[in-house]
């Protein structure tokens, strides 16, 4: 079943102009000249923009979902509870800077996103135990230097770490990252062109 002419031009239509945003971005990136600048400049801003309410549509969509299990567990409760204490707090005249929203900043904010950090090496380490039984020399090496990266940020080992931590970082880590973003460009455009390319040819 072929969809309607008005959605094949409303998706030609935003295609075109993902792809116009998505040039000019990337060449003021390469050429910062001033009429890139100027219209790179609205289309960074529409991005945080969509950004921003696409956070607040999806934290709304989590909140409807957790009200309708209220009856059905502690722990949308919670969410639920959290969310508006959270949200409440921003809306106050001074934000999280002072008064209560400071209180909720410190007391709730805080240590949640602690405690969120704290896991992260426990999923981290049941992870690389999970793909090091495969014997891949590796991810031998990757899970080497990112405990290496891990315990150079602790307190305790960051005075006799932080040399390692820092040729790491500036090094494979860097070079690593460097790949991965010219990768992800080079997959979106090659994409985009592949999609106008079906389009002409239906």
């Amino acid at each position: 079943m072929s969809s309607s002419p008005t959605a094949t031009v409303l998706r030609v239509l935003a295609l075109a102009l993902g792809v116009i945003a998505g040039a000019i971005v990337f060449l003021n990136y390469f050429a910062p000249v001033p009429p890139l600048s100027s219209l790179a400049q609205p289309v960074l801003q529409a991005v945080v923009l969509l950004t921003a309410a696409a956070l607040l549509f999806g934290s709304l969509n989590l909140l409807a979902r957790h009200l309708r299990r209220l009856r059905h567990g502690r722990a949308s409760v919670a969410v639920v509870v959290g969310f508006l204490l959270a949200f409440a707090g921003g809306l106050l005249p001074q934000g999280y800077d002072a008064g209560w929203g400071r209180w909720v900043l410190d007391w709730l904010l805080i240590p949640g996103l602690a405690a969120l950090f704290a896991l992260l090496p426990i999923f981290l380490a049941f992870a690389l135990y999970q793909r090091l039984r495969l014997r891949d020399l590796g991810m031998l090496v990757f899970a080497v230097g990112l405990l290496l990266v891990l315990f150079g940020q602790t307190p305790a080992l960051a005075p006799y770490l932080a040399g390692i931590r820092h040729n790491l970082l500036v090094g494979p880590a860097a070079a690593a990252w460097r790949g991965v973003l010219i990768g992800l460009a080079l997959g979106v455009i090659l994409a985009a062109l592949s999609r106008l390319r079906l389009r002409g040819e239906r």
